[in-house]
């Protein structure tokens, strides 16, 4: 959901006479805080919780003190994770005031959701907010298909492409070290910062690639077992960096044991950690940053999304769509022959309620394959 997506939301909502409990989740530095404010103009108050170490709940009190003397009665509280016990005390807060209207935020989905099941079950509704696809990246800033496969697209750094080290600079000191520092070391017991930088390090020099968490263990410097290893993935993939696919399986048990395929929401992970950043990547990194891509659109726009390999075979993706739709995909950014896209035939044919579909850079079509449009695809949104 983009950024006008979300104001239309929730203005709409917050118009009800009595909305549930408003809960806008999603990645850092991509426009959540902008949509907000715009929401509220001039009327409602806005709070944040995004300071340097977490906030007592006391803070969230002292709000609604405030918010219940003011004439809209509207609260926003900006990364609302970042507080102790938040969920306890919204919950007590919300259950004795019915007149006021509550807009939560955060970026770090397990520890919101997690706040929001276990204490405030049917008190809430969540808008999930996404990265930028490639349409918005177009139509907004202007960038061209190659300029948002290889930088991706984060609102605030688009105005630094024209000097490539300080966009760098931006996307890991702006956007990687406060969700790594502020999201996810603050909130969770990690016993070793320096492990977890290391395999988001690892993670974005690999972009669309299989690696076992044995082989991920023996590339870090630091040591950490392979359980710590998961969990660190695990987390990685709550503040919105880093999911790690599994192979597609319709037994859950063999999915879960399977060699994780790394895919980056973002490129601008990837580019912006290159070395030297100003040196042009090769086609072949291209390639990876492209196939990378597509993964991270159908996840960020909630399909189910796993990849297949068995012996030489292999499959880019294997999805199930919001309206069930069951593709298995290669993803090409050159020129293919017909025979390199034996996976995918004979991944349907142990499977045949999926449809082989090709996504080429190329735009190159066969006989019995479902050309899916690569625009289409980095457009895509829930």
């Amino acid at each position: 959901m983009n950024n006008r997506d979300i104001v239309n939301t929730l203005s709409s909502r917050l118009a009800e006479k009595s909305p549930l409990i408003q809960v806008l989740i999603g990645p850092r530095q991509i426009g959540k805080t902008t949509a907000l404010k715009e929401v509220l103009k001039k009327k409602g108050i806005y709070k944040t919780a995004d300071y340097p170490t977490p906030l007592g709940s006391e803070i969230i009190i002292d709000w609604w003190k405030e918010v219940e003397n003011s004439k809209d009665k509207i609260l926003a509280i900006d990364e609302i994770q970042k507080i102790v016990n938040w969920s306890e005390t919204i919950k007590y807060l919300w259950d004795q005031s019915s007149d006021i209207k509550l807009i939560l935020t955060g970026s770090s989905s397990l520890q919101v959701e997690k706040g929001l099941s276990e204490t405030l079950a049917g008190r809430f509704e969540i808008i999930r907010a996404e990265h930028w696809n490639y349409n918005e990246a177009k139509n907004v800033f202007n960038l061209n298909l190659k300029e948002f496969i290889e930088y991706g697209c984060y609102p605030g750094s688009v105005t630094f492409l024209k000097d490539i080290k300080r966009w760098s600079s931006y996307i890991r000191d702006s956007i990687v070290e406060p969700a790594i520092g502020r999201d996810l070391l603050q909130i969770h017991p990690i016993e070793n910062p320096s492990l977890m930088r290391q395999i988001f390090g690892v993670a974005v020099s690999k972009p669309a690639q299989l690696i076992s968490l044995q082989k991920l263990q023996g590339s870090l410097q630091e040591k950490g077992t392979v359980p710590t290893i998961g969990n660190y993935l695990r987390l990685l993939s709550e503040a919105f960096l880093i999911t790690g696919i599994q192979k597609y399986s319709p037994a859950q048990i063999r999915v879960r044991k399977s060699i994780p395929k790394l895919i980056v929401h973002d490129n601008a992970l990837c580019r912006a950690f290159e070395r030297p950043v100003t040196e042009k990547i090769s086609q072949e990194k291209f390639g990876r940053y492209f196939e990378n891509i597509i993964g991270a659109r159908f996840i960020e726009s909630g399909w189910d999304t796993y990849y297949w390999k068995h012996r030489k075979l292999e499959v880019d993706f294997v999805v199930v769509g919001p309206e069930n739709q069951k593709w298995a995909i290669e993803v090409k950014s050159s020129k293919i022959k017909v025979s390199e896209l034996k996976g995918i035939f004979e991944f349907c044919k142990v499977y045949p309620d999926f449809t082989p579909c090709l996504i080429s850079l190329e735009n190159q079509e066969f006989d019995n394959i479902k050309t899916i449009k690569f625009e289409d695809i980095l457009s895509l949104k829930r």
